[in-house]
């Protein structure tokens, strides 16, 4: 899990200052416990970090447009190439069979598609004003804005975001309070979709990978009647496999190809975004979190992360299940906001700090 937690960030470009020097900070630990090797670390980090800042704060606008546009095109592509070859396949097989997966897939669909755009359009949560929450005093040292609990900077948006999970160029957008569980539904959606894909659509890739170009070439030879006798046909043009089925292979493969690094990146993002899920954490967090428990565990005592309400309680505040919601709200598209403000959260052992919606 640390090693799927280093590659997120890393994948999301850089969140924050103190995230990135914690990170580095790790590295340098891990890697400094090897003998005889004596590296000026400061200055390494220095040299790489910088050309990577610098690309992030002068083209993440752009980057993000590209990347979000990349993910539309995929979309596209995957559906249209499951209309074009596995829908006449299986058709084919059985109309009833191929009704129900129709069905199910565009179950599927809908819910990535919604919750894309969601998590596309939906602000992460700005903090109010200073006036609006006066008994907040913390202060942003980057843009001097009102910072609650869970707050973060996000040196992108060069912005706070209210409970902070990460920025993503996949959404040009920061995950925060308010879109966090659109973003983690696409991922889910999409998982579940490769997975989908996998299961019914191994038979038309094997299908089409079995049908050789010789069993489209004639068998024999050609011959002509000459009224009384069949005659071999010396001269004869060759016959050339057509270009369709070539092409057929050729997709095929390769939606084969990016569902399966999908399914494997994203599978391991859901699992860990699920984990922190349960604990209650953001990703931000689990960073911080980690010093907080090594520094009680030196201590003799044991950290306890007050935002915790245990995994079944998490679950239902991540995903708004509050006011008479259920999980209907959850297999189907819905646009209910989050549980809480954002703001104000409650303890576990001062029940009165809950400012639920």
């Amino acid at each position: 899990m640390r090693i799927i937690s280093k590659l997120f960030f890393v994948s999301n470009f850089v969140i924050s200052k103190i995230t990135r020097k914690q990170i580095w900070k790790k590295v340098r630990q891990k890697i400094g416990n090897i003998p005889h090797l004596s590296i000026d670390w400061d200055d390494l980090t220095d040299r790489f970090i910088e050309p990577v800042i610098w690309v992030v704060d002068h083209f993440s606008d752009s980057l993000g447009k590209i990347f979000v546009s990349l993910v539309w095109l995929l979309i596209l592509f995957v559906v249209g190439v499951a209309y074009w070859i596995g829908l006449s396949f299986y058709w084919n097989i059985s109309a009833e069979l191929t009704i129900a997966l129709v069905i199910f897939g565009h179950w599927i669909l809908l819910n990535v598609v919604f919750h894309y755009y969601m998590a596309l359009i939906t602000p992460p949560g700005l903090p109010p004003d200073a006036e609006q929450i006066p008994h907040i005093k913390a202060r942003c040292k980057k843009c001097q804005s009102v910072k609650p609990e869970r707050t973060h900077h996000c040196s992108i948006c060069r912005t706070c975001i209210l409970r902070m999970d990460h920025h993503c160029p996949w959404l040009n957008n920061c995950v925060g309070h308010f879109n966090h569980r659109y973003f983690f539904l696409f991922m889910a959606y999409v998982v579940l979709g490769m997975i989908f894909l996998f299961i019914f659509g191994a038979p038309v890739i094997v299908h089409e990978l079995s049908i050789s170009d010789a069993s489209e070439q004639p068998i024999g030879y050609p011959v002509f009647h000459n009224g009384s006798h069949l005659l071999p046909v010396k001269q004869v043009e060759e016959v050339t496999p057509p270009r369709s089925r070539s092409l057929r292979r050729a997709v095929s493969v390769t939606v084969a190809i990016l569902c399966a690094g999908i399914l494997a990146a994203l599978g391991a993002l859901v699992g860990w975004h699920a984990r922190l899920i349960s604990k209650g954490e953001t990703s931000i967090e689990n960073l911080t979190n980690k010093d907080d428990r090594e520094a009680k565990r030196l201590e003799g005592s044991t950290f306890v992360n007050p935002y915790d309400y245990g995994s079944y309680e998490n679950w239902r505040i991540f995903l708004g299940l509050s006011e008479g919601r259920t999980w209907r709200c959850v297999f189907f598209p819905s646009v209910h906001p989050p549980r809480g403000d954002g703001i104000s959260w409650c303890f576990k052992n001062d029940l009165t700090h809950v400012s639920y919606k």
